[in-house]
């Protein structure tokens, strides 16, 4: 498994988000990727020295960072059986890995880390967080097909479901259109309940921001959304649907 940490400016607790994930993992299993994307600071430096594989870019943007990380990680480790997203900031509890791994064991290409689940976490995640969250996730239910309760930052992808799904949205799009054309596909997926923390160190850059902000993120995602139901509804006659029969006859065959 590839754990992708997506990462800009960072600095203040890149580290120890990376050590707590080597503290917890199999480093026979896992290898933590750092995909550094548009920083000002030394987050790239910082956690290249606590160990981490680190990919650079200057594109900013959430799906820039961990593309760049698949891009190392393709290169580097081409066995790869699936990626691991964490948040950069200490949110993510790398515990909650464990839950991720033995859903996809038991056959799920794609498992989503659902936080708006556990109401524990509403004590951590703003009132407008929350409700945003929630919006969202019934905006990309009705997309998709299926319901959502979350899109959370910690989530597994199969890497041949992750290559079928084909990303394009690089910036507040990134969490939404995987779940919206990985329902698409056929692919199976799992909700399983995960905690949220306080961002160790560092500014809030979606997340607890003010409600203004909130409101055009999400206006952004919404729009990212719907074009990734427009591209599968254009590109459904030929190559969505051989992505989907690519897709289902690898799963049936066990792999």
């Amino acid at each position: 498994f590839a754990i992708i940490i997506p990462a800009c400016d960072e600095e203040e607790c890149i580290g120890r988000v990376v050590d707590e994930l080597s503290g917890t993992i199999d480093s026979e299993k896992f290898v933590i990727v750092v995909g550094v994307n548009g920083s000002s600071d030394r987050t790239a430096e910082v956690a290249r020295g606590c160990g981490a594989l680190v990919a650079e870019t200057m594109e900013r943007g959430y799906g820039h960072g961990c593309q760049t990380a698949i891009d190392l990680v393709a290169a580097t480790f081409p066995s790869v059986s699936a990626y691991i997203f964490v948040a950069g900031d200490g949110a993510s509890d790398p515990r909650d890995m464990r839950k991720l791994v033995a859903a996809y064991e038991q056959g799920y290409p794609f498992v989503l880390g659902a936080r708006t689940a556990e109401l524990s976490n509403w004590r951590i995640m703003r009132f407008s967080h929350v409700i945003a969250n929630f919006g969202l996730a019934l905006w990309c239910g009705l997309l998709a097909g299926r319901w959502f309760r979350d899109l959370a930052p910690l989530r597994l992808i199969d890497r041949e479901l992750f290559e079928a799904i084909a990303p394009r949205e690089k910036t507040f799009g990134w969490t939404i259109e995987p779940q919206i054309v990985a329902a698409r596909l056929g692919a199976a997926i799992c909700e399983v309940p995960a905690c949220e923390r306080p961002r160790l160190a560092g500014a809030q850059k979606v997340s607890g921001v003010t409600w203004r902000r909130t409101f055009l993120i999400g206006c952004r995602i919404l729009a990212a959304g719907f074009r990734a139901r427009l591209r599968f509804q254009r590109r459904t006659n030929v190559e969505w649907g051989r992505a989907e029969k690519e897709f289902v006859a690898h799963s049936e065959g066990g792999s």
